[in-house]
């Protein structure tokens, strides 16, 4: 984390008070705190704007998404647990995001035109004025997918073997058994009367009457058949995993194509014959501009999270949604994609910055977060050495290029904390270490070649201190004690400060270290210093300690913050000011070296878990955890 602090100038208006008015002004204010003590006390909202920068529009899963227009779509999301869900809408090709809460898990949506829209999953849903409003139809459900031709006829594939039709725009929905005995995974009819429909096994299903009866007409060699698509009654497609299917007879035959090895797709969208795009697993797409005869990796395997549906809006623009919030837009047929959301997976453990528009946060499955506007976007990246169960709780930059992020890595059987350093502002990471049975749960940067990083081991117990002084090609142990660790800081390439159960100074770059507090009861999480002489260090039950002698002694402050909660997050801004974040939405401020603090509400982040506060100054910062990045502004 890095130091920001600024002398505050104050000057010129003292010359202009008498000692009267002063001693007037001081009498009033000693009353008014007496008199009315509830004013002074408990969360302030309105002393500085909080605006919610991640995630936007949502961290839930995405699993369907419709576009109008090059800048316009709709996604449908839903939490991993919990019957509920989110449809979020943009016009303005993500820069602004209206979110729509719906009673009921929602897996897909389509819209025929700027008003006529639906949406299903464990219900039907349907809009005549462009979601504005939404009218709950019914309680059908698990639904997988939708299809409209037009304003009154749709068809919708879900859960038990069953497919869906409406001839009404969506107010009566009728029900059909399809004889395979799997979950349909998509549906597609090219005119009223003839469609097909697909299931997760194998089973590719015909109907010639409106999907009021269907019939199984093949079965092909691969499972977690999820896209079908026809662009006529003869010619269509079938993908699912790694089987992709053609046919040019009506699907009496199935022809099927070779694709990139490590292809797993969820979800493939043609715009025409010759083009067309397959989304999957853990970020993977692939495409094909020669009608299926070839196709190619644009993104491989472990590149981002699982893609779960891609629509055309244009020839050139595309767009793609998928787990953790994920939206992409692409403006040349697919083969560069761009975030059109802001955020990251998960919940943010913590937050480094370079500058007013340069910060990173480190997140939950294998990402960090980045931003070069301020927070007005901030674009995921993939850490490599991290899978989607990895968690980053650190992250810091020495500049706008170089930087580290380190956390854990968890796989059958085990753990294990992983290193790694991006050269190119985030973009892109390159792992350099890893440790079995460990987290990395702190970074500290110098400059460009030397950084130290901090953690603990999972089971055995004990931690280290490691020390690089040639950009992470080998990094030394210079560990005081066999004790986990969970933060560090330096104030300058000399003096620095580690926490965990105890504090500990080096003087000396990191090659000795000398205990300043702490014993077996103390556990703390954050440190940071103004200067070197005036810090503060937080943890867990409520722990604020507060030195103005480089760490000689520590002074326990009250903050006023609920019962047993864990201060996660510190930034000393200059000796009088520091911000304080941690669970239960807790966010303080002091601006008297700790004498009082004021507590400030954060609007929408009531009961957020807090696990770190990063400001650049005393009026401007972020906090970020459990879910979200929020930032204060003046």
């Amino acid at each position: 984390m890095k130091n920001f602090s600024k002398a505050e100038n104050v000057t010129g208006w003292v010359r202009v008070a008498t000692r009267r008015v002063i001693e007037v002004l001081l009498s009033l204010f000693i009353v008014l705190a007496l008199l009315l003590p509830s004013a002074f006390a408990g969360p302030e909202a309105g002393r500085g704007h909080w605006t919610k920068q991640a995630p936007v529009p949502t961290w839930f899963s995405l699993q369907g998404i419709t576009a109008l227009s090059s800048t316009e779509c709709w996604i449908a999301s839903a939490p991993l647990l919990g019957d509920v869900g989110e449809l979020a809408h943009t016009s303005d090709a993500g820069r602004t995001w209206t979110v729509i809460e719906m009673p009921r898990q929602v897996n897909a949506v389509y819209f025929v035109d700027s008003l006529h829209g639906w949406a299903a999953g464990n219900a039907f849903f349907h809009t005549t004025d462009g979601g504005q409003t939404w009218i709950q139809d019914n309680d059908f459900g698990t639904i997988y997918d939708l299809f409209f031709l037009d304003t009154l006829h749709g068809w919708a594939a879900g859960n038990g073997s069953v497919n869906y039709y409406t001839t009404d725009g969506g107010l009566h929905w009728k029900a059909v058994s399809t004889p395979g005995g799997f979950t349909m995974g998509s549906i597609w009819f090219p005119d009223l009367l003839n469609g097909w429909s697909a299931n997760i096994g194998g089973q590719i299903f015909h109907s010639t009457d409106g999907g009021k009866n269907w019939t199984l007409q093949s079965t092909v060699a691969g499972n977690n058949l999820q896209a079908i698509q026809f662009f006529d009654s003869q010619e269509g497609w079938v993908i699912g995993g790694d089987a992709f299917y053609h046919t040019v007879n009506g699907g009496q035959t199935w022809i099927k194509s070779t694709v990139p090895a490590n292809t797993w797709a969820y979800s493939a969208r043609f715009f025409d014959r010759l083009h067309g795009i397959a989304v999957g697993e853990y970020g993977n797409i692939v495409r094909t501009v020669d009608g299926g005869t070839t196709w190619q990796t644009i993104q491989p395997q472990g590149s981002g999270q699982r893609l779960w549906d891609v629509e055309y809006a244009s020839a050139d623009t595309v767009f793609l949604a998928g787990d953790n919030g994920t939206i992409s837009r692409s403006t040349n047929a697919g083969a560069t994609w761009a975030s059109i959301q802001s955020g990251a997976a998960g919940v943010t453990h913590g937050l480094d910055a370079t500058d007013a528009q340069h910060a990173w946060a480190a997140q939950d499955a294998g990402e960090i977060a980045y931003t070069i506007n301020g927070g007005r976007q901030w674009i995921r990246a993939t850490v490599q050495g991290f899978d989607v169960f990895g968690q980053i709780m650190a992250v810091a930059f020495a500049d706008n290029s170089t930087g580290w992020a380190g956390g854990n890595d968890t796989f059958f059987g085990g753990s294990r904390g992983v290193l790694s350093r991006s050269s190119n502002g985030g973009k892109t990471w390159q792992e350099q270490l890893e440790i079995s049975d460990f987290t990395f749960n702190g970074l500290e940067t110098i400059d460009t070649l030397t950084a130290f990083a901090v953690g603990g081991f999972d089971f055995t117990g004990g931690g280290l201190v490691l020390r690089t002084t040639d950009g992470g090609i080998f990094w030394q142990d210079v560990t005081p004690v066999s004790a986990g660790f969970r933060d560090v800081f330096f104030i300058d390439t000399s003096t620095g400060w580690i926490v965990g159960s105890s504090i500990y100074k080096t003087s000396d770059g990191g090659s000795t270290w000398t205990k300043q507090y702490g014993d077996s009861s103390s556990e703390l999480d954050a440190i940071s210093f103004s200067d070197p002489l005036n810090g503060w260090a937080t943890g867990f039950n409520n722990l604020v300690l507060h030195t103005t002698n480089g760490g000689q002694t520590w002074v326990q402050q009250s903050v006023g913050a609920p019962p047993v909660t864990a201060i996660t997050g510190v930034t000393a801004v200059n000796s009088t000011t520091a911000w304080i974040a941690g669970w239960n939405g807790f966010v303080a401020q002091t601006r008297n070296g700790g004498q009082s603090w004021r507590q400030e509400g954060v609007t929408g982040a009531e009961g957020v878990g807090f696990e770190d506060a990063l400001f650049l100054d005393a009026q401007t910062g972020w906090v970020g955890g459990n879910i979200g990045i929020w930032k204060r502004t003046r």
